[in-house]
C-alpha cells in the first residue's frame, strides 16, 4: 500500500509532501519534499496512492455557506451562533475530543490553502470514504500521546527531534534504508506531511475514530478530520484493525 500526506499551504514553497510505502509490516519513506506545486498536487491525487491525507479543510461550515448564499441573493439572514459560522461540525468534535480548536476556514488564513485544494476535490468524497482524507496533525499527535506544541518554525527544531524520535521508536522500519531524518528536523511542513501520511494509513486500515452518525451528513458536505485511535501508531505496520 502507498499512502501520501500533504501539509497544504497557500503557496508551493511551503507545501510539504510525504509518500510512504507499506509492505510486509514495514514502512519506507519514498518521497519527502518541502515544495509541491498545483501540477504536483493533481498528479498526486491521480496517482496509485490508496489514501492521501490532506492537512487542510475540505469544505466550509454549512451554515456559513447558506448565509453567504442567502446574502448574495438579497434574502433575509437569520441570526446564527457565531461558532456555527466559523467552525464546522468536525471542528467542534475535534475540540471536544482533543481540547484544541482547528483554524476557522471561514474567518482565518487557512481559507487560502482550502481554496487551493477545492479544485482537487471535484467528484471526490469529503468524508474520507474515498482516496482523500482530511487530517489535522496536531490532533493526531495528541491521539498518539506525542508532543503537539512548540514544534513549528526554526525555534521548534528540538521539539521536532523529540517527535521524530518517538515516531521512529513506534515504527522502526520508518528509519530503514537510506532515509535521512534531517529534513523532518529542518522543516515542520515535512513533518506535518509525514504525520498526514501516517493518518492516511490509519484511515485506510480502519484505525481512526468513526464519524458519529449524527454528523455523517455534515461530513459529506463540510469534510471531516480523521483522528487515529489511541495506541494505533505502533499498529500501522500490521494493517487493518
Amino acid at each position: 500500500m502507498i499512502t501520501a500526506g500533504v501539509d497544504l499551504a497557500s503557496q508551493p514553497e511551503n507545501t510539504g509532501l510525504c509518500v510512504l510505502r507499506w509492505e510486509g509490516g514495514a514502512v519506507q519513506v519514498e518521497q519527502l519534499e518541502g515544495r509541491l506545486d498545483d501540477n504536483g498536487l493533481r498528479q498526486l491525487v491521480q496517482s496509485s496512492a490508496e489514501k492521501v491525507g490532506l492537512d487542510v479543510p475540505l469544505g466550509w461550515p454549512r451554515r456559513f455557506v447558506e448565509l453567504v448564499h442567502r446574502h448574495s441573493e438579497m434574502r433575509s439572514v437569520e441570526p446564527v451562533a457565531v461558532k456555527r459560522l466559523t467552525h464546522r461540525a468536525t471542528d467542534h468534535w475535534v475540540h471536544a475530543r482533543c481540547g484544541i480548536w482547528p483554524l476557522s476556514v471561514s474567518t482565518d488564513r487557512i481559507a487560502y490553502p482550502a481554496l487551493r485544494a477545492a479544485p482537487l476535490l471535484t467528484g471526490k468524497p469529503r468524508d474520507g470514504s474515498g482516496q482523500v482524507v482530511e487530517v489535522y496533525p496536531a490532533a493526531a499527535l495528541i491521539a498518539w500521546g506525542l508532543a503537539n506544541r512548540r514544534y513549528k518554525g526554526a525555534e521548534g527544531r528540538g521539539h521536532r527531534g523529540g517527535i521524530v524520535g518517538q515516531l521512529l521508536h513506534a515504527l522502526p522500519g520508518l528509519g530503514g534504508g537510506t532515509f535521512d531524518p534531517e529534513p523532518l528536523l529542518a522543516d515542520d511542513n515535512r513533518l506535518d506531511a509525514l504525520v498526514a501520511a501516517l493518518v492516511a494509513r490509519a484511515a485506510a486500515c480502519g484505525l481512526c475514530e468513526p464519524i458519529p452518525v449524527e454528523h455523517q451528513m455534515d461530513a459529506r458536505v463540510e469534510g471531516w478530520i480523521h483522528i487515529p485511535l489511541p495506541g494505533s501508531l505502533a499498529r500501522l505496520g500490521a494493517g487493518a484493525a
